[in-house]
């Protein structure tokens, strides 16, 4: 196995691929990657998390609550020894999955099913199945995990809509970031008398940010330059380009699930309180899109309520943002 130079039929003579030509069909590899034709590896919205890290979103709750007869001084005792709680309430979001397709290794039955190129005696031989991973879909797999907008990777988006050239996989939010809903005591940060105790529940959730799973499109290729193969009666002939897509596309289809050190894989990192990495021996793994951040608040407040000679006190959260765990999906070979 190695890197080969195909040939090509150049109106008159048998003609050595220029790099840049052997460029443009690795070129078209990456391009046929948006196809899901070709496509072995995908990401689905389910709800279920097969393969694919949990992500967790924590909240700031109140803490308890106390109240007596008498006043607001007979509660602070035990208002100061119990805070608004950090992190307090939290929920697992598990939405995505990792999906991998059965793509058939597609062989050489014939050994003419691969360009030619010439050996080093000077004689024109075709290019073994090694040959073709070597020369073109090892790198043209690099490409399409480099981090960038490639077509059939997948990424994160803050919204539902307004991401151009990529579609939207699910509805669904993968992520919600929630805090303590700090309006309920008008975002004060110093003690404050208010008729809003007492509360409902000690995790009053708000949405701060959703995150949303999107696919980017198939993007635009150029015309490549058609290799010379062998036909069964050992004549020369240059295949067309949909016969040669569906080469280079099930050759790519069948790397990316199954070829080790070439499968393409997804999977969440975090930073922070619930700190992970990738733990397979993946390559250069690259993040996709938007983070994807937890955040909580960073203070407290003592809130009073008098209601006639029921004096009630408790902590609530406040303040600013503060972030707990940030977290990636990333793309990556291995």
């Amino acid at each position: 196995m190695a890197v080969r130079t195909p040939v090509y039929w150049d109106g008159t003579s048998i003609v050595e691929m220029t790099a840049n030509q052997i460029q443009k069909i690795k070129d078209r590899c990456v391009y046929l990657h948006g196809d899901a034709t070709y496509r072995s590896i995908d990401l689905l919205v389910d709800g279920v998390g097969t393969s694919i890290r949990r992500m967790i979103d924590s909240r700031d709750i109140a803490g308890a609550a106390r109240s007596n007869v008498t006043s607001f001084a007979n509660n602070n005792a035990h208002i100061s020894s119990n805070p608004a709680i950090d992190a307090g309430a939290t929920t697992t979001y598990d939405q995505i999955s990792l999906s991998v397709g059965t793509a058939s290794d597609p062989g050489d039955p014939d050994n003419i099913n691969y360009p030619l190129f010439y050996d080093g005696n000077g004689v024109l031989q075709t290019m073994s199945q090694n040959d073709m991973y070597d020369t073109f879909i090892n790198d043209a797999t690099d490409v399409i995990i480099d981090g960038n907008d490639r077509g059939g990777t997948y990424r994160i988006y803050t919204d539902t809509s307004g991401l151009a050239n990529h579609t939207l996989v699910n509805g669904t939010a993968v992520f919600t970031d929630q805090q303590f809903n700090k309006a309920v005591h008008g975002s004060v940060t110093t003690t404050s008398n208010q008729n809003i105790l007492p509360l409902s529940s000690n995790d009053l959730p708000v949405t701060e940010q959703n995150y949303y799973l999107w696919r980017t499109d198939q993007t635009a290729s150029g015309d490549y330059t058609l290799p010379l193969f062998f036909n069964t009666d050992n004549q020369f002939e240059t295949k067309d380009s949909a016969t040669i897509d569906t080469l280079l596309g099930n050759l790519l289809g069948f790397s990316t699930a199954s070829r080790s050190d070439y499968r393409i894989g997804y999977d969440v990192e975090g930073v922070g309180t619930d700190a992970a990495s990738i733990s397979v021996a993946a390559n250069t793994p690259a993040a996709r899109g938007s983070s994807i951040t937890d955040t909580t608040l960073n203070a407290d407040v003592r809130i009073n309520n008098q209601d006639a000679d029921n004096y009630r006190s408790q902590n609530l959260p406040t303040g600013g943002n503060e972030t707990e765990t940030t977290y990636t999906l990333k793309i990556y070979r291995y």
